[in-house]
């Protein structure tokens, strides 16, 4: 393992957190030359975390890195999504997800959280630079770089410190610690900036061949008024399943709930009986399942991002909830924008100063915040949106959506999946070519009114490019002007 010296001449980045994030950063690290070494406090490839949705933008970026290959043989493309009422009738039959594949020429998936895990893992070549069993513990910044203390007493020294440690991220509340030298009211805000309205019951179940809960490549969405539930065979022989229900009260980190297995034992008593889709219910699926927990879910974007040396990303930075499975993807932009902005600078600088670091970081957040942003907002409405917070929700959902047609939906998912980035510094797919030649054009904000329409795309239909859609935004807008 690394020591520390104060003499060290190559730059190095240090890296919190060994998960998606952590060892999609020391792919894109190796790929690009860039010296790293990585600190996971559990284990690799752990089985906590059932599923992970992979959207195309990201699946550019795991071919750039050279692994969607490994991906891509484990998975059932998602093909067609029902959506239920709490009667088990069926009020619309989407393709839009053939639609979305045909348009981008990649689909959209869901696998195995471990099994990703274990993909990455397999293609780091240099493993020497992956701890386990290390969590980070401290950090202390000097003139020339960082000096992390992990909780074995040893200290390693580097020039930047990445916090990909997750929603419970300890580098984000060290980094708070030293904001509050000088600024509490921010660091209380970056302590207390997510908030939890929504509880989910995650979980991998079996979906025997002879007796399926649904088909492969099939999606099941069903609506209860303050709870649903979604099912999705993207995995032969396995079905990713969520219960979303809402809390009784919102909540505020640091005091967000944490759930025992008790706990959902507890709610699946409660709402087990609901059907999920036809001829099954949510606790059939528990029955069958092969791991499954309880998590609230965390909404929010930290105020501030970065500070000296130190540079937050993932979930540790912005927390969505699940329902569009956004959030990892969304992590894999951060990627992208982060180091496209490193590479050039240490090719043209091999040791550069604290101000070209910070001009680094600044054009990573300018890139990555407003599109957190939208996420997080989208995704919490479309959380809403399947439980049927509102009763304009629940009037769109039966009455509006499903006369909105899936090719539609589709191209608006494809507007906002082409805004997102990919690694500027490896060669792109031959598919993706022009995108090298394609100037990006500035995008707008979306109002929180004009997202509620667009989540009736059902998956992630988003307006990014509204310059671009003027017809379509007038139309939205003076839908939405009814419900003033």
């Amino acid at each position: 393992m690394a020591s520390f010296n104060e003499d060290a001449s190559q730059f190095k980045v240090l890296i919190a957190g060994g998960g998606l994030v952590g060892l999609g950063l020391a792919l894109a690290f190796e790929r690009a030359g860039i010296e790293y070494e990585l600190f996971e406090k559990g284990e690799f490839a752990t089985q906590l975390g059932a599923s992970i949705g992979i959207h195309p933008h990201t699946i550019r970026i795991l071919e750039q890195l050279g692994v969607w290959e490994d991906i891509e043989k484990q998975v059932v493309p998602l093909q067609r999504r029902n959506h239920y009422d709490g009667n088990g009738h069926c009020f619309e039959e989407s393709h839009v997800l053939v639609d979305i594949n045909e348009i981008l020429q990649r689909p959209i998936i869901f696998m195995e959280r471990c099994k990703a895990l274990e993909v990455l893992h397999s293609h780091v070549q240099d493993r020497s630079k992956l701890h386990n069993r290390t969590a980070v513990v401290g950090y202390k910044e000097t003139p020339q770089g960082v000096i992390v203390t992990t909780e074995d007493g040893k200290q390693h020294q580097g020039h930047i410190l990445i916090g990909a440690d997750g929603i419970h991220s300890n580098v984000r509340k060290l980094m708070a610690d030293k904001i509050s030298a000088t600024d509490q009211s921010l660091a209380k805000e970056i302590n207390e900036a997510f908030t939890s309205e929504y509880n989910c019951i995650f979980a991998v179940s079996r979906n025997d061949p002879e007796k399926q809960f649904l088909p492969d490549a099939m999606v099941h969405n069903v609506y209860y008024d303050n709870y649903s539930a979604v099912a999705a065979a993207g995995v032969y022989g396995l079905v990713f399943w969520f219960l979303f229900v809402k809390d009784s009260k919102l909540t505020r980190t640091p005091n967000c709930p944490r759930f025992t297995d008790e706990d959902a034992k507890a709610t699946i008593q409660r709402y087990g009986s609901a059907l999920v889709g036809p001829g099954y219910t949510v606790k059939d699926l528990w029955d069958a399942r092969v791991k499954g927990t309880m998590i609230p879910l965390e909404e929010g974007v930290i105020k501030q991002w970065s500070h000296n040396r130190v540079v937050l990303m993932g979930d540790s930075v912005h927390k969505s909830t699940v329902n569009p499975g956004l959030g990892g993807n969304l992590a894999y932009e951060g990627i992208a924008r982060l180091t496209n902005g490193l590479v050039p600078l240490l090719k043209e600088n091999p040791m550069p100063s604290l101000e070209q670091l910070t001009e680094v970081f600044n054009q990573y957040i300018t890139g990555q915040k407003p599109r957190a942003e939208t996420v997080v907002d989208l995704s919490g409405q479309i959380t809403r949106y399947e439980a049927q917070d509102t009763w304009i929700l629940k009037f769109a959902a039966r009455h509006i959506v499903p006369w909105v047609s899936d090719k539609l939906k589709a191209k608006l998912y494809a507007s906002f999946s082409r805004g997102g980035p990919y690694l500027e510094y490896l060669p792109l797919p031959a598919m993706d070519a022009d995108l090298a030649k394609a100037v990006e054009k500035p995008t707008r904000g979306i109002s929180p009114k004009l997202i509620t329409v667009m989540i009736m795309g059902g998956t992630a239909a988003i307006l990014w490019q509204m310059n671009n859609q003027n017809r379509l935004l007038s139309t939205f807008s003076a839908f939405m002007r009814q419900w003033k």
